[in-house]
């Protein structure tokens, strides 16, 4: 995660927004916010782990 904690921070900032405008729609637009956060966080997660599998080759 080195070097990327604050693409991970910007990436949680830019839901505030989301959330604020699920407030206003009485909490109706978090069935749209949580599946897209969900998402977004596997595919930050899956971006994270992909380099570290092509440096580490396991020997048999």
């Amino acid at each position: 995660m080195k070097g990327l904690k604050w693409k991970y921070f910007l990436m949680h900032l830019s839901f505030i927004g989301w959330g604020i405008l699920c407030m206003f729609t009485l909490g109706i637009g978090l069935l749209w916010l949580i599946p897209y956060a969900g998402t977004t966080m596997a595919a930050f997660y899956d971006e994270l782990i992909v380099p570290q599998d092509d440096d580490q080759q396991i020997e048999a």
